[in-house]
Order: structure tokens, then sequence, then C-alpha cells
């Protein structure tokens, strides 16, 4: 592709531009378009009215631009997440009717540090949640995050904690010896439990999804206040959901971990 006076090419101009919207910000003028992606106005109003030509993006009565049904069609049609986040969906709906709180599916995304949401329910939950579907968090910071990397090849985790790591909050852990420690008591455990990481008044637990040849390919969060926190009610249903979607998913039967999950609280 050819590339502009920055060196960008074309493909890199046009994420730029579908990357400019957000949930916050569906429908964008011209002008927004070019304050975000920091290129000239002629190249946004070429690029994007030729999006908008292959229904990529769509114009509303005032002319502002938003993402098309296309982009919809195309990613629903033939992403290999959405047939992930289909099957997913009727074990969330389980662990959603048991714990009545917030309740996610997220897969990973090692090279950037993040994972990422493709589903989440929250009709009944009372905590304050920053995950969002298609949003990003932290790996370090978000139990579906550790869950994950506790599952991934040593070198993965090594690569990992090399950080940076952010501290979200005072109970964030950025130190990589401790981590490496709280990776092995989630293997040994086969959840994982963080209380005020990211929100100073939640909890989160989380348990790693399994897919063909026992590679963790994802994980099922639950999100709640620590005041309402019964991990009795919450560990068996979000275990059973995971051991299900894995076995959806092909992976071989295998325990969770080498010891009881359901564990006396003390020890958390």
């Amino acid at each position: 592709m050819a590339n502009s006076a920055s060196g960008e090419s074309v493909i890199e101009r046009v994420v730029k531009i579908m990357e400019a919207f957000s949930k916050g910000q569906p429908w964008l003028p011209l002008r927004e378009m070019v304050r975000i992606t920091g290129m000239s106005s002629s190249t946004v109003h070429r690029l994007a009215t030729d999006l908008a030509v292959s229904g990529l993006l769509e114009r509303n009565e005032a002319g502002e631009f938003g993402v098309g049904m296309k982009m919809w069609e195309l990613a629903s049609r033939s992403n290999p997440l959405e047939e992930f986040r289909r099957r997913g969906l009727p074990f969330l709906e389980g662990v959603h009717a048991a714990v009545r709180e917030q309740v996610a599916l997220a897969i990973p995304d090692v090279e950037s540090g993040t994972v990422l949401y493709l589903e989440q329910l929250d009709q009944h939950g009372t905590a304050t949640n920053l995950a969002a579907v298609a949003g990003r968090l932290g790996i370090h910071n978000t139990t579906p995050g550790m869950a994950m990397m506790a599952h991934m090849p040593r070198a993965v985790q090594e690569r990992f904690l090399t950080g940076p790591l952010e501290k979200t909050t005072a109970a964030t852990e950025t130190d990589p010896v401790r981590i490496r420690a709280h990776l092995a008591l989630i293997r040994e455990r086969g959840y994982v439990r963080m209380a005020g990481v990211l929100v100073p008044e939640n909890t989160a637990y989380a348990v790693p999804v399994f897919g063909e040849g026992n590679t963790v390919i994802g994980a099922i969060a639950v999100v709640l206040p620590t005041l309402h926190e019964d991990p009795q009610v919450i560990l068996p249903v979000l275990v059973a959901a995971g051991r299900g979607l894995s076995r959806t998913m092909g992976a071989e039967r295998r325990p969770y971990g080498s010891r009881p999950w359901l564990e006396s609280t003390s020890s958390r």
C-alpha cells in the first residue's frame, strides 16, 4: 500500500479512523476525526467517504460518521471470537442467574498486556465495573487476566513480568516476585480472587477456559461489591461454568487445581 508523507500506509490510516470511534462517541463530525487521528482534513475526508461508500462507515443526517452495519456483519460472520462469545453466552447466563452480579467473558492479548472483553452481563449487578464489551483492561490488575496468565507458558509469563505494570490502586501488585507466587497459587487453587485492585470497593473472581490441547483461551469472571461477597455461592457456579465451556471448546477433562478449589476463605 502507498505510504503517506508520515510513512503510514493506507491500511494504517484506515485503522486510525476506525479506532477513533468509541462507545461514548459512536458518531463523529469530520473535524473531530481529524483531531483524534492527527491526520489532515483532506485525508480523513477522502478515506471516510470511501469507507462510507463501502458500507464500513455510514453518515447520519447531521453529516457525522459512524461505524457501518457492514463492519458488524463481516465481524459476526467470519470472526472466531464471535463463535467463542456465542458458545460462552449460555454459561455466562447460568452464572449470572445464580450470583446476580456482573459476569464477563474475556480473552488474552499478551503482546499488549491486556484482556479483551467479549461479553458482559450486568443487569442485576451493583458493583462499579470498569470492564466493557470490546474494551480492554490490564492483565495484571484483572482476575481474568491473571487466571489466563497463570496457565500461559513460562516464557510468556516472564515476558509479561518485565512490565511496565501500572499500579491502579493501593492493592495492585506490581512486584514480579509476588506476582509469580500469585500465579502459582492460582494454578494450585484453580481460580483467582482479587480485592480492590481496580475499584477499591470491589472483589472479583475468575476461572480459566481451556480449548483444544488444554491451551488457555479465555476466562469467565464475576465482579461484585466486597460487602456482598459469598464465595460459597460464587465458586461452585463459576468453576462449573469454566469447566463446561472448556469442554465445549474442545478441552480434555482436567482438574482445575492440585487441591480442592473450594476451601476456607481464611486463606484468601
